[in-house]
């Protein structure tokens, strides 16, 4: 991105910033922040003590990454990280998505965009609320601005938590530990609770379907239906298909962004540099559309010289087509998308 391409996006950032407040993190003061202008964070272990310190520096540097700690500190903004003094750290989930048939990586569209929203609500409705007796109110979901989606919880009871307590969280969720052996000697049914009844549920569908081929598929539906599985155990085909319910099931959340305490994470309210889309506190995940909801920039055209080959993309509530090496007028959202992305720069 050249410099040209820089100072149009800090501006156009600067502007969002001069009217809109981003979402103010709890308890701010015992935030440690990091900030990016070249890449997602070129410094860190900044502090503020109040929300118009905050916006004031956002609105005044636009900085293309803006992100806060999972943890509260003592003393956020000293160094090394064990003069911080952490005190508790929220428990945060991250999905994302990648390896769209559609487009490389560089690029997002609705169809993967909407399997992340599908991945983030299965999160919520099949785990956290059920088996972890998390209450909605106390789950806030967040947009990332890129590909995906932060899960936050707001529970005390989780805040404590270690690295290796939320590990074990990671692993339950992610299905890693299920074994075939004991879910046979418990004899689970659909309605059980957890992964065993997921699992049971999981085959169930699987025999009613003809999706499993066994000329007792009626004994089988049977046996389960009464929590007796050793005919099922005994066949060919069940270790298989355990193992693929189990692959299936997964909620797939990022261990990486879970076990880190100390993790800087996309403050909502805030603009992702590498796309130009806004992170968003997200009030209603089944309506919301993040190329259409999360578009900041107004629909003036600018124009730009596309670098290389952009896929057709539906944004802003319009569908653009392909385009490939030339200049080109576009609204001024898809530009900042396109110029965020490195994919165009400006005439």
């Amino acid at each position: 991105m050249g410099l040209r391409e820089k100072e149009f996006l800090k501006a156009e950032f600067s502007s969002y910033y001069k009217k809109h407040e981003p979402d103010y993190p709890h308890m701010i003061e015992q935030r440690e922040f990091g900030f990016g202008f070249e890449k997602k964070i070129d410094f860190r272990h900044k502090r503020f003590s109040t929300h118009k310190e905050l916006w004031d520096y956002l609105i005044t540097n636009a900085p293309l990454f803006c992100s806060y700690s999972v943890a509260y500190y003592t003393a956020p903004e000293a160094k090394p990280m064990d003069a911080k003094i952490m005190v508790n750290s929220d428990l945060v989930f991250d999905i994302d998505v990648h390896g769209c048939t559609s487009h490389t990586n560089k690029f997002v569209c609705e169809s993967c965009l909407g399997k992340a929203k599908s991945d983030t609500i299965h999160l919520i409705e099949d785990f956290l609320v059920p088996d972890f007796g998390i209450d909605k109110k106390q789950i806030s979901v967040n947009f990332s601005g890129n590909r995906g989606y932060h899960i936050h919880v707001n529970d005390e009871r989780y805040m404590g938590l270690g690295q290796k307590e939320r590990l074990e969280i990671v692993n339950f969720l992610n299905g890693i530990g299920i074994d075939a052996g004991i879910f046979c000697e418990h004899g689970p049914r659909v309605e059980s609770p957890a992964w065993f009844g997921r699992i049971a549920k999981c085959i169930s569908k699987k025999l009613e379907s003809g999706a499993i081929k066994t000329t007792k598929r009626h004994e089988y539906l049977e046996g389960i239906s009464k929590g007796m599985w050793s005919g099922i155990c005994e066949s060919t085909w069940f270790y298989r298909e355990f193992e693929e319910c189990r692959k299936s099931l997964a909620a797939n959340v990022d261990a990486q962004v879970t076990t880190d305490v100390h993790r800087l994470i996309r403050l909502p309210g805030t603009i992702h540099g590498e796309t130009g889309l806004v992170a968003k506190k997200v009030a209603n995940l089944e309506r919301f559309e993040p190329l259409r909801d999360a578009v900041f920039a107004d629909d003036s055209e600018v124009e730009v010289e596309i670098t290389g080959h952009v896929p057709p993309l539906a944004i802003g509530g319009m569908q653009f087509d392909e385009i490939n090496n030339k200049k080109a007028r576009l609204p001024k959202y898809y530009a900042v998308y396109l110029i965020a992305k490195n994919a165009a720069r400006l005439v």
